[in-house]
């Protein structure tokens, strides 16, 4: 038997599920996170899990696993202490910048400080020109008292990033190797490896936020390999990139730092396009609502859209990652209202601790959660994930006091506006992602995961008259399930820059030959065999002068097909193509994927019932409170139709339905199909 297991740790929760891939067979756990410490409760689910399963820690073959490590250490300033070694006359290149705004007319906006302080930015005597000829060679003395003062300053790791380095790594290179000889215990990162491409202050801010992560990053990682191991775990956990795919904790606390900020997301992604994919959808916005965040992601074709260039909180970033909006609107958004007597729902969040109201952990605000418990969305008494048992009296008090009395409402009153509130947010943040990007909406299905999701997604679609929503077998576990379907992969860029018209196919073929050897020998670092990997070439290209490019796929048809494909992408994405222009490439990508580790899908086992229902419950349904029936999900056979309203009960969500009808698909996706 092969055994694999899919950790994601949330904000609020810490799903796992445990995988027997020739049966099937599957185990979910779900438990609160234990916020400071996301290992223990890491380590505890896979425990619990390991016993419903009756085996063996030895006995598991693989581990993949989704952090929000790196995401919290740069939200939480928690990173390590960070030095920058710099060409001299870009000392202050993190500080600088770029002249774009985020909020244009805020007079009051200010620039989030630098991860690395000035005092620390170091200036070193070398230049290169940007085809990487030596201007000014490297001296080596400013290194080293460079590095002198850095240990005089007690820090802990150190980012490289020199001029025009992406073109010729050498100086970088031997400066990592004068900082390894004098300070071994510092960690390295050097942009020539993290990103090598143009743009000093992208590539810098991305080397910078590589190395601040390293140093927390390792430790955790170590601390939750070491405890496994004592457990008699013998695999390595395999660690979520933010652009999907797998890869080792080496890796991931190393040259990849940065590539895991957005890993748990990633993985919930994967998920999502493998059941729309089983249930025959190729084109479909993912919505996925957690207790503290909502992520909306876009699958196109079967895709899901990948970008190259983001941000947190407010620093660059220039790493592969999936194209994900993220909002503060989760079940742990606090509602609360402001001076001026306007109903207001986060960002801020309960978290795992304390909690909505209604958990009875602690939690004395209200959140969408305890609204959600007041008009009968979630029925009181219910027992959650980690022994939660719902508490209707607590998330009335918290209600009536923080917003109910304060606007002179009942607390049903306010419950709705709570989640009108939230709703109208998240509806804003799928607009972003279809209608904002020139897409119709009615022309994607939705795919409604995270603890949360299907609580709302009816009334989501709703608003954008969506036709179909689609919900997993088990979407409040759905980046843990992502995470056993997750390949390896890894990325490698080359600078090719010109016009077509002074290229040839055999430039195009040779520099996909250098990065096909560098992937060569990342696979073998990562124990992978070369063999099986998938290569798939991406030229950048843009109209000669133009500031922005469009990814284009390298096949065999050459450099001539290329240009068409640009001229028909430029075509559908701006308006209007110009063939009689000059095209120029910017950049090759090569991205290199391994199969996933299995085709099979994790799904709960269904127990099917002649009689479903496990209760009745009052709902707020069209303004009145109206019994419905409440269905246990594990007892819908396949084929099942129902009609609305009704609530679906499981162990990880809880399904909303109106005056829709549902049906169980021949994967355990629930179809529901509203009304037009």
């Amino acid at each position: 038997m092969v055994y694999r297991i899919g950790c994601d740790v949330g904000g609020t929760f810490t799903d796992l599920c445990l995988f027997e891939e020739e049966t099937g067979k599957t185990f979910f756990v779900k438990t609160p996170t234990t916020t400071g410490h996301q290992a223990t409760a890491v380590v505890h689910a896979a425990r619990t899990a390991l016993g419903m399963a009756g085996i063996a820690a030895n006995e598991l073959s693989g581990f993949a696993h989704g952090t929000t490590v790196a995401t919290n250490a740069i939200l939480e300033r928690r990173g390590a202490r960070t030095a920058l070694l710099i060409t001299r006359g870009f000392r202050d290149v993190l500080a600088i910048g770029r002249q774009t705004r985020a909020h244009l007319y805020d007079q009051y906006a200010r620039k989030p400080e630098p991860l690395v302080p000035r005092e620390f930015v170091y200036e070193i005597r070398e230049r290169l020109a940007p085809d990487g000829t030596v201007t000014e060679a490297l001296d080596e003395e400013t290194v080293r008292d460079a590095i002198s003062a850095m240990l005089t300053a007690g820090i802990e790791t150190v980012a490289i990033s020199f001029l025009h380095s992406y073109a010729n790594p050498a100086h970088e290179r031997r400066a990592a190797e004068i900082v390894h000889a004098m300070a071994p215990e510092l960690k390295i990162s050097i942009s020539s490896d993290v990103l090598a491409e143009p743009g000093e202050f992208e590539r810098t801010s991305t080397t910078v936020m590589n190395a601040y992560l390293m140093p927390p990053l390792k430790d955790y990682l170590e601390r939750i390999a070491n405890t496994l191991v004592s457990d008699g775990v013998t695999v390595e956990p395999a660690i979520m990139q933010s652009g999907g795919g797998v890869m080792p904790i080496e890796t991931a606390s190393g040259v990849k730092a940065v590539h895991t900020c957005l890993s748990g997301p990633a993985a919930g992604m994967i998920g999502a396009r493998r059941f729309a994919e089983a249930a025959g959808y190729k084109n479909v916005v993912t919505i996925d609502m957690g207790g503290t965040s909502f992520d909306v992601g876009l699958i196109e074709d079967g895709q899901i859209l990948t970008r190259y260039e983001s941000e947190i909180e407010g620093f660059p970033l220039r790493v592969p990652m999936f194209d994900i909006i993220t909002l503060g609107a989760g079940g742990g958004s606090i509602a609360h209202v402001d001076a001026g007597g306007l109903l207001k729902v986060g960002p801020e969040s309960a978290g795992a601790r304390p909690g909505p109201a209604a958990y009875g952990k602690g939690g004395e605000r209200p959140t969408v959660t305890d609204a959600n418990v007041l008009l009968g969305r979630l029925r009181p008494g219910r027992e959650i994930g980690g022994g939660i048992v719902i508490d209707r009296e607590r998330a009335a008090r918290a209600v009536e006091t923080h917003v109910a009395g304060p606007l002179g409402i009942s607390v049903e009153e306010a419950a709705v506006g709570i989640l009108q509130v939230v709703n109208a947010a998240m509806v804003r943040g799928m607009r972003r992602i279809t209608v904002e990007r020139g897409l119709e909406p009615r022309d994607f299905a939705v795919m409604a995961f995270g603890g949360a999701g299907p609580l709302h997604a009816v009334d989501l679609c709703a608003e954008l008259d969506v036709e179909t929503v689609i919900v997993p077998p088990s979407p409040g576990l759905l980046c843990g399930i992502g995470l056993l379907l997750a390949p390896w992969k890894h990325d490698e860029t080359s600078m090719i820059s010109g016009l077509t018209d002074g290229m040839s196919n055999s430039d195009i073929r040779t520099a996909i030959e250098i990065l096909v050897s560098k992937i060569i020998d990342q696979a073998n670092r990562d124990r992978i065999d070369f063999k099986s990997v998938t290569l798939s070439p991406v030229l950048e290209m843009r109209y000669r002068g133009q500031g922005h490019q469009l990814p284009i796929h390298w096949t065999a048809d050459g450099l001539d097909a290329a240009v068409e494909a640009f001229h028909q992408a430029h075509q559908r994405s701006f308006g209007y193509a110009r063939r009689g222009e000059s095209i120029e490439i910017s950049m090759l990508r090569l991205s290199a994927s391994a199969p996933p580790p299995s085709d099979r899908l994790p799904v709960p086992t269904i127990t099917a019932s002649d009689d479903p229902v496990i209760a009745r419950s009052p709902l707020w349904f069209e303004g009145a409170m109206v019994e419905v029936p409440v269905y246990d999900r594990a007892k819908l056979a396949i084929g099942t139709e129902l009609q609305g309203p009704l609530i679906i009960e499981q162990h990880d969500t809880t399904l909303i339905v109106g005056a829709q009808t549902l049906v169980v698909d021949s994967h355990g996706n629930l179809i529901i199909r509203m009304q037009k």
